[in-house]
């Protein structure tokens, strides 16, 4: 499906037709997109162009920009220990879709439906240091003056120019998963130790024991950026993790025996969650009662 330009642009300033809204989104679920992919790199350009005026933009993977962004001011509540000068700001995605975000020093990131991400005001000053929680992707522009770095509960990602992935509530047990795309990246935990990654390795962290490195599937990894959820091989647990990081609310486990019950599946992003866990649990003779509004129930039939 071929996409015009100018509709595109509409579409992301808020101000298209519905019959230009449902035509864009269409073509947002496409594997290839790249009028969005050239949009992107010319928004790229022009923020590092010398003495160009960055402009910071949102796009809105299905709505338009001028929704469910807050921009917040204030301390980010897992950010580590910081020189108590230093003033931080936060971005909170409360929407249900991707938020794309240009930073001033023109890196790029994706953020995911309820994730909030903190930056200190003296960004690409004094450093380049963000603090993330929920999931998101990050393509970073090359300065090594200024070191890029993103801090998550107990782990920091340094890098100086890459692509890479950070997932802080995508797991049952609580651990933090670091994924390289390309270049290079260094993790360091608070317990001492340091990790070079390589692209195509994952590591994976909980606080007091020792990281775990592993290779990842690339369409599971970054489903949420395609407006997709697929699950290849993934444990109940994670799998109900996931659905309850994308959709800001609670999914309980109540047989912890099926936790490590591995499951394969591929959905629309736009799949209502109840949807989702009534498949899953058809497919996977499971029980799911939906308590209220904000809370499911899943457990193994009798």
């Amino acid at each position: 499906m071929q996409m015009n330009r100018d509709i595109l642009e509409r579409y992301f300033q808020g101000n298209c037709s519905e019959q230009e809204q449902m035509l864009v989104e269409e073509y947002l679920q496409q594997e290839a997109t790249p009028m969005l992919d050239n949009m992107l790199q010319q928004t790229y350009i022009q923020a590092n162009k010398p003495k160009s005026r960055i402009h910071k933009l949102w796009y809105g993977v299905a709505a338009a920009v001028a929704t469910g962004i807050i921009l917040l001011a204030g301390i980010y509540k897992y950010e580590p220990a910081r020189p108590m000068a230093q003033q931080i700001d936060t971005i909170f995605n409360n929407t249900g879709n991707v938020q794309i975000y240009n930073l001033p020093d023109g890196s790029q990131v994706w953020l995911n439906a309820h994730s909030m991400l903190g930056y200190a005001n003296d960004y690409n000053k004094n450093g380049r240091n963000l603090w993330l929680q929920g999931v998101a992707l990050f393509k970073v522009v090359t300065n090594p003056k200024q070191p890029f770095n993103v801090h998550t509960r107990h782990l920091t990602t340094t890098v100086l120019g890459t692509t890479f992935q950070i997932s802080t509530d995508n797991r049952a047990d609580g651990g933090i998963q670091v994924s390289l795309i390309e270049g290079k990246v260094a993790v360091t935990g608070n317990s001492g130790y340091s990790k070079i990654l390589q692209p195509g390795e994952m590591l994976t962290s909980k606080e007091d024991t020792p990281p775990v490195t592993a290779h990842f599937d690339s369409n599971e990894l970054l489903d949420w950026k395609n407006n997709k959820i697929i699950f290849n091989k993934t444990t109940l647990a994670d799998v109900l993790t996931r659905l309850q990081q994308r959709e800001g609310l609670k999914i309980v486990l109540q047989d912890k025996q099926l936790a490590n019950k591995k499951i394969s599946g591929e959905f629309s992003a736009r799949m209502p969650v109840k949807d989702i866990l009534h498949s899953l649990a058809y497919v996977h003779n499971l029980s799911c009662t939906r308590v209220n509004d904000s809370t499911y129930l899943v457990a193994g039939k009798k």
